[in-house]
C-alpha cells in the first residue's frame, strides 16, 4: 500500500470520527435539555370589587372579594387580608364615595361606612338635600317611623299636608334599621329633600310644629309631591321699639 492510500484512509478514518462525535453531541442536546427554574413572585391578598359599583351605591358582601395581588405592585392604600381580615364584613352595607370597576382594589376613601364620616352625603340620591326637622313621639307616629320609611310632613298649626312620600334618612343620628327593631323614639328626623322642598320645610318649621304621619311600605314607589304654603299663613316680625322686643304675626 502505497503512502497516498494510506493518507487517503487515515483523513477517511478522522473525519468518521469527527462526524461520530458531532452526531453525539447532537444526540445528547436534544435528549438532555436544561431545567428552567421557575421563581414564583411573591403576591397578597387585596380586596377588590367584584361588579362595578356606582357613586352612592350600597354595597353588598357579594360586591367585595379578596384577590392575590404582586408585592411589588402593592399600594399602601389597598386593603390588604393581613392587616384586615374581616374588611368583608365590615364594608358591608357602606356606600361607594367613587366609583369602583370590576376588579379594581378598594381603598379606604372610597368606601363609606355607616360610622365613617361623610356617609350622609353619600346616602343622598344626586340632586337631592338632607334637611332635620324636631320630632315628639306624639308627632311621629308614636316613635314607629324608623330609616328608610316614607313619610308625610303635616303643618300642624294649619292643619295641612305640606309634603307627601319623603324619605327618611335618620332618627337622630341613626342611619339604618336594627334587626327585630319596631321602635325608634328620637327628637330628630332627617329628610331627604329636594332644594325647594327643603326651603318649604324651613320656613314651615319657623312658623309652628310639623308631624309626621307614616306611609304604607307599598308607597315606597310613587313619586313625592308637595304642597305650597299659602301666603295666608302668616309670618312672625321682631319690632324693637325703644329697647323693648315685640312680636307680631303679619297676615
Amino acid at each position: 500500500m502505497n503512502a497516498a492510500r494510506i493518507g487517503v484512509l487515515v483523513l477517511a478514518l478522522v473525519a468518521a470520527g469527527l462526524a461520530a462525535l458531532l452526531a453525539r453531541g447532537l444526540m445528547s442536546s436534544d435528549t438532555e435539555q436544561p431545567v428552567k427554574q421557575v421563581v414564583e413572585e411573591p403576591t397578597a391578598e387585596v380586596l377588590v370589587a367584584v361588579n362595578n359599583l356606582d357613586v352612592g351605591q350600597r354595597v353588598s358582601s357579594s360586591d367585595l372579594r379578596w384577590q392575590r395581588w404582586p408585592e411589588d405592585a402593592m399600594n399602601p392604600a389597598y386593603i390588604s387580608r393581613v392587616q384586615k381580615p374581616t374588611a368583608i364584613e365590615e364594608f358591608t352595607d357602606s356606600v361607594a364615595r367613587s366609583a369602583l370597576l370590576s376588579g379594581e382594589p378598594v381603598t379606604l376613601d372610597k368606601l363609606v361606612t355607616l360610622t365613617g364620616a361623610g356617609f350622609m352625603s353619600a346616602l343622598i340620591d344626586p340632586g337631592m338635600r338632607a334637611a332635620a326637622i324636631r320630632i315628639e313621639p306624639e308627632t311621629s307616629a308614636g316613635g314607629f317611623i324608623l330609616p328608610n320609611d316614607r313619610v308625610d310632613v303635616i303643618d300642624v298649626e294649619k292643619g295641612q299636608t305640606i309634603l307627601r312620600n319623603i324619605r327618611v334618612l335618620a332618627i337622630d343620628q341613626r342611619f339604618n334599621e336594627k334587626a327585630g327593631e319596631q321602635v325608634a323614639v328620637g327628637r330628630t328626623a332627617t329628610l331627604e329633600l329636594t332644594p325647594g322642598q327643603v326651603e318649604l320645610i324651613s320656613v314651615a318649621q319657623a312658623g309652628g310644629m310639623l308631624s309626621l304621619s307614616l306611609r304604607s311600605m307599598s308607597d315606597r314607589d310613587l313619586a313625592g309631591t308637595e304642597d305650597q304654603i299659602r301666603k295666608s299663613s302668616g309670618s312672625v316680625v321682631k319690632i324693637v321699639r325703644y329697647g323693648t322686643t315685640q312680636s307680631v304675626r303679619v297676615k
